[in-house]
């Protein structure tokens, strides 16, 4: 599990686990965390054994990968954001849209695959804070 912050880089576009705020790691442009509010996400493990990790679109906006078993956290600003992760070839996925607001700051998410017939479906969901693994 991660400690860190996940952020994309303004200056550059990369995207990186960071402890706070600090320089990238790519162009040493200073990085500046949101602290408006946090979304947690933690593709939860497979127990027909499909290890396969997701790549994470925040707002259509590629936010790296979640490998199997990983929580994460993306500090974000106030404002309505979407969330799709995907697998391997496939595109298809059940997305999860909510707004962070002051009355609303933290976010948790939970991803998983339904097996399909042709292909599976990531399936993000929101869930309560105590229904997600300890960082």
């Amino acid at each position: 599990m991660s400690k860190n912050l996940r952020i994309k880089c303004p200056s550059c576009g990369n995207v990186a686990d960071v402890p706070g705020n600090g320089n990238c790691a790519k162009c040493n442009n200073p990085l500046v965390l949101p602290e408006d509010g946090v979304i947690q996400m933690y593709r939860m493990g497979n127990p027909l054994g499909m290890a396969v990790g997701f790549g994470i679109y925040l707002n259509d906006i590629p936010m790296g990968h979640l490998a199997n078993s990983e929580s994460i956290r993306v500090p974000v600003s106030y404002g309505h954001y979407k969330v799709h992760m995907t697998h391997g070839m496939s595109r298809k996925g059940v997305d999860a849209e909510f707004d962070v607001t002051p009355q609303d700051r933290f976010i948790y998410l939970k991803a998983h695959i339904r097996p399909g017939f042709w292909s599976n479906t990531v399936v993000v969901e929101r869930v309560p804070g105590d229904q997600m693994p300890p960082l």
